[in-house]
């Protein structure tokens, strides 16, 4: 993602979505986690004795704690760490080949990659980067651990992959995160209780919890000056959402007589249902719940089906964009800029800054876009999908035990990239200070004690050639959006109303996050994932008749489903259905 404004406060241009996860506040505690963290991490500053003597990460117990302290809450205003002496366990002398692997948002190379660059010369490293689409990303990855070449890291972008987590954990493939995270005391601020107990399965923490990037501010922004063109209201139903998405399909909202417009696009590249995800929450609950005392699944209520039925509705009246299930998502902003579009599922303040951007400076076009309220099938009161959970889960490779020297530096290197520490901003949308210090600095806000960006990102985006975008992958090793302040200024008039919609979206009511309390078998989740996403496509393009839902159901539930059902049932102490 890439920031573009001028001489004022910049935060993320999306490029791809990746899921939500809610940020609670420390009281107070803040000082005290980040000092034991520290000082954790800090006793370990002998690694060159420890090394030469063969010891691993795993028996320095010097550098490694017998308990690891994991805060209730995040920080309220995160500080950064003493870097010298959080990280005086690292012999820098040392080179190291590196290999990660993570779910970018342009996912191309970059001919001159200025932020890899900036890394190996920095970290003493060599680094292969690997940026794949997530499902590219998934496969890759078991392909690679399979085969005997593991990366050395899979940063996932997306708290459903966890499931993968905990199969290849129990191949035995990965490390045990808690002979990481000692030596990582930013990261140690971060990783609650309740984060360190969804990434544990059976007593073994499979990976460490990442930030989300987004704080639960995706939601469904509508065209609202077509709504008003086409003598509309903010649809509440699905009957009444189906009829705008009809209206911009068929009644030229744009005036441009061409039949050229269209309601959305899932933009997920062929692997998913992307920006209309966010359609199913009109229908019930997105994932496990329990309803009157039993464990429930969309697959068994309906919500799944009616969710589906909606989508081929949609598709058989043409009324989603020609490639709306195989364009990928930066591509598809083409429709979304140009005013070809009637909806979108995404978070408002980058929706805001983007349409200035492409408008050229047209503050006149902020005001295309506005929230839909959560809507509903039912007449009960809408909800929008579960929020709290984090924003991915880095993984590393078992072989990491036998050098921990290595297994050091890239503790390192992560832990120095997570906000607000010392090189957080070398990655983030295409390049900080470090990078483009023509363009663009980072400004403390002494009062708040957050940070935001003062950049002339129209002249960085001019002069920023193409063979280059792929640098912004960069920022899906540890971006986040939590802490993110913006600067109000007439030079950005998108920061004040975009801040204002993400604040709206965070605040309309949700479904219960269950995921966070379940731990299903990583194999069992990622083989139904498989079989549903196939399936799935098949109903909507018509390949397979609705009718046959019941079998379908009996299907999945063969595939897995009552493994799963049993296993949730089971864990949320709920009947079965």
């Amino acid at each position: 993602m890439i920031r573009k404004t001028s001489s004022a406060a910049v935060s993320l241009l999306l490029l791809l979505s990746v899921l939500l996860a809610a940020c609670s506040n420390n009281g107070g505690n803040d000082d005290n986690t980040t000092n034991q963290a520290t000082g954790n991490a800090a006793k370990g500053n002998n690694a060159k004795e420890n090394d030469a003597n063969g010891g691993s990460a795993g028996t320095d117990d010097a550098a490694k704690p017998a308990d690891l302290t994991y805060p209730e809450k995040f920080p309220d205003v995160p500080k950064a760490v003493d870097y010298d002496a959080s990280y005086a366990y690292d012999d820098m002398s040392k080179h190291y080949n590196v290999d990660i692997m993570l779910n970018g948002f342009v996912n191309q190379p970059a001919t001159q990659d200025k932020i890899k660059d900036f890394y190996e010369k920095t970290f003493n490293m060599t680094l292969t980067f690997t940026h794949l689409v997530r499902d590219d990303l998934v496969n890759k990855t078991n392909v690679r651990f399979a085969s005997g070449s593991a990366p050395d890291v899979v940063a996932f972008g997306s708290s459903d992959d966890r499931s993968v987590a905990q199969a290849l954990f129990k191949q035995k493939q990965l490390l045990d995160a808690t002979e990481m995270l000692p030596y990582m005391p930013q990261m140690m601020t971060y990783v609650t209780q309740e984060y360190k107990n969804w990434a544990t399965d059976n007593g073994s923490m499979v990976g460490i919890p990442r930030l989300p990037t987004f704080p639960d501010v995706w939601g469904n922004f509508i065209r609202q000056d077509w709504l008003k063109k086409l003598g509309m209201e903010m649809p509440k139903t699905p009957d009444e959402l189906f009829a705008y998405a009809k209206a911009v399909t068929t009644q030229d909202p744009d005036g441009n007589g061409k039949a050229d417009t269209y309601f959305m696009g899932a933009a997920g590249g062929g692997q998913g249902w992307g920006m209309l995800g966010g359609l199913m929450d009109m229908f019930g609950h997105r994932s496990w719940n329990v309803k009157d005392g039993k464990i429930n699944n969309p697959m068994l209520d309906g919500t799944t089906k009616n969710y589906l039925t909606f989508l081929k509705k949609l598709n058989d009246e043409k009324l989603l964009a020609p490639d709306w299930y195989t364009i990928q998502w930066e591509p598809f902003k083409a429709y979304t800029m140009q005013n070809k579009i009637g909806m979108v599922n995404y978070p408002g303040w980058n929706l805001l800054q983007e349409q200035f951007s492409a408008s050229k400076g047209d503050a006149a076009t902020i005001e295309n876009w506005a929230p839909v309220p959560p809507m509903s099938a039912t007449g009960e009161e809408g909800k929008l999908g579960p929020g709290g959970a984090p924003g991915g889960i880095y993984i590393f490779s078992k072989k990491l035990a036998d050098d921990p020297g290595k297994l050091k530096r890239i503790a390192h290197f992560l832990d120095a990239v997570q906000y607000p520490n010392k090189y957080y901003w070398v990655g983030n949308q295409g390049g900080g200070p470090e990078i483009w210090p023509d363009y663009t600095k980072v400004v403390k806000d002494e009062a708040a004690g957050t940070y935001y960006y003062d950049s002339d990102m129209v002249k960085l985006q001019n002069d920023m050639k193409p063979e280059l975008k792929g640098m912004m992958d960069w920022q899906s090793v540890a971006y986040t959006l939590i802490w993110e302040k913006h600067k109000y200024s007439p030079e950005v008039p998108y920061n004040e109303p975009g801040d204002k919609y993400q604040d709206v979206v965070r605040a309309y009511p949700r479904q219960t996050n269950y995921d966070m309390l379940l731990n299903l078998p990583g194999a069992t989740v990622n083989k139904l994932s498989d079989f549903t996403k196939k399936n799935e496509i098949a109903f909507v393009l018509g390949n397979r008749d609705l009718a046959d839902w019941d079998k379908y159901v009996e299907e999945w539930k063969k595939a897995g489903g009552q493994e799963l059902i049993d296993a949730a049932a089971e864990q949320l102490k709920a009947e079965k259905p």
